[in-house]
């Protein structure tokens, strides 16, 4: 991993060396932290998107090395490690800013991060530290307390709300490598990523939710949200920091393969994203592109390393392995395993979509939540949305007969087609929406891992050797770390929530989801 400033982002074991750590500055400069801190965060975003967000809901499946796969899970510091290295220096600029008249957006952008970042943590684990977090700065506190998800949430929903009162339209924020100074861009993150987690906590806590998200679909002027694909939160990668699978050894890429249920799914819709998402098979002998959706085939989740290597689709013994299963796509690849044609800047880490957005608002609107708009209309935006940047990314990597491909798919008929069209029954078309809403968080950390766990949809079945009790995982297990330096507040949350393991659901996940 390339990370600039080595000097400030600095990945510790735990969280309470991180605390304490004498090689972190007691302050800097804004602009020099928020690189670090905002690629630090994109690429550890994107690596889990790649291991657990790829395989949890099923868009791959694991051809080798396949414990992730098969819920074999061990308490794990990604994401609890870099988050809280990346809050350390997030806690330090608004520390240096929040008195600042003159420095209230690079206090107002940081709200933000660590706004995305906490939602990031405790989605991942639950309760964590938050309120005491990071005073080992100025406070000596070294053992933070855990606090309740229910309060982390009202605290990154009320930073979120401060963010967008803060940003002005003066355009002073440099080092920002996300929108480029843009601070109208900024505040449209705020409120977009703010209707996110209150649609998040909308079945354990509504009256937060429909207010959180009426205040800001009723008011656009006080609370912009994104409207096109360009708001996105999009970290764009370049030459000196490609895109994180680029540098990757081909081994580790190609232990990632098609899932047969997104092969499926999209086959069955005749959605052409297929083509973007995987690679024909290498028995097909297309390269990296085949204008017959049959060349893409992929594998079952859940195997184990014997039955995953051994896998054949056709059932023919004489046929299995790597070469009659799918990579996935090239705006992925390596440079190791597609030499000529792989780019190191096509790919963007994508925080959140515009996409995302409109099946967002087609939910809040459905379930009226919201009183504004159209649910169908949303719903069609953010179809269109997810077909508009994918065939953007492919022109941007010069792989002219994918992009020709996407280009010409009829997207109107597409939209109107009876799987497809927002119009059934209640439950069918909330059923819709998250199908649509699925396929647009392809390689978006492992947020439709989170949208599973809050609605059950679209169905998540645990492969044949799955363990853990054939049960899909519901968040993961606390550092080892954490328990043995800070065991007493670590004891006190796991009372609080349970208990550490994989099955304990978080405060809002309340989903019929088993």
């Amino acid at each position: 991993m390339t990370i600039s400033l080595l000097c400030i982002i600095n990945c510790t074991d735990d969280f309470e060396q991180i605390n304490t750590n004498p090689n972190y500055p007691e302050s800097a400069e804004p602009s020099l932290l928020l690189p670090g801190i905002m690629r630090e965060m994109a690429y550890n975003w994107g690596d889990q998107g790649w291991e657990e967000g790829f395989t949890v809901t099923q868009y791959a499946a694991r051809l080798q090395f396949t414990s992730g796969d098969t819920y074999n899970w061990s308490p794990t510091g990604n994401p609890y490690d870099n988050a809280y290295a990346s809050l350390r220096d997030v806690e330090n600029i608004i520390r240096e800013t929040k008195e600042n008249e003159g420095q209230q957006n690079y206090y107002g952008v940081a709200l933000i991060i660590k706004s995305w970042i906490y939602s990031y943590l405790t989605d991942a684990y639950g309760d964590v530290p938050y309120t005491e977090a990071t005073q080992g700065i100025s406070g000596d506190n070294i053992t933070p307390a855990f606090t309740p998800q229910s309060e982390i949430y009202d605290g990154i929903l009320s930073d979120l709300k401060t963010a967008n009162t803060v940003l002005t339209g003066t355009e002073n924020i440099t080092g920002d490598i996300l929108y480029g100074g843009d601070v109208l861009k900024w505040r449209k993150f705020a409120n977009s990523l703010r209707l996110r987690l209150a649609m998040r906590i909308s079945d354990v806590d509504n009256s937060r939710a429909v207010s959180e998200m009426s205040e800001i679909a009723g008011n656009s002027t006080t609370y912009p949200i994104f409207e096109s694909n360009a708001d996105a939160a999009l970290l764009q990668w370049n030459s000196d920091n490609p895109q994180p699978k680029y540098n990757t050894r081909s081994g580790s890429f190609d232990e990632v393969r098609l899932s047969t249920t997104l092969e499926e799914r999209l086959k069955d819709l005749g959605d052409r994203r297929l083509i973007v998402f995987a690679q024909p098979t290498t028995d097909s002998g297309k390269g990296i592109y085949s204008d017959n959706l049959d060349d893409y085939v992929g594998m079952p989740n859940g195997l184990d390393d014997e039955a995953a290597l051994g896998y054949s689709p056709s059932g023919d013994p004489e046929k299995s392995g790597s070469n009659f299963i799918s990579r996935l796509g090239i705006l992925l690849a390596c440079r190791a395993c597609n030499v000529e044609q792989a780019s190191p800047t096509a790919s963007q880490t994508i925080i959140m979509s515009y996409s995302e957005l409109q099946f967002i608002l087609a939910e809040a609107r459905e379930r009226n939540f919201i009183v504004v708009g159209d649910a169908a209309e949303y719903y069609e935006n953010g179809i269109r949305a997810s077909f508009t940047y994918y065939t953007e990314r492919v022109i941007a990597g010069g792989w002219n007969e994918i992009a020709a491909d996407m280009q010409a798919f009829d997207v109107d008929a597409y939209v109107t087609q009876p799987m497809v069209a927002l119009s059934g029954t209640a439950e069918e078309r909330l059923e819709k929406i998250a199908m649509q809403k699925w396929i647009s968080l392809f390689y978006t950390g492992f947020e439709a891992w989170s949208d599973w766990r809050r609605t059950g949809m679209p169905e998540v079945i645990p492969g044949p050797d799955a363990v853990n009790g054939g049960k899909v995982p519901v968040r993961f297990q606390y550092p080892n770390s954490v328990k043995s330096t800070n065991s007493a507040n670590y004891q006190e949350a796991v009372s609080r929530m349970g208990a550490d393991d994989l099955n304990t659901r978080l405060w809002w996940d309340v989903a019929d989801n088993f």
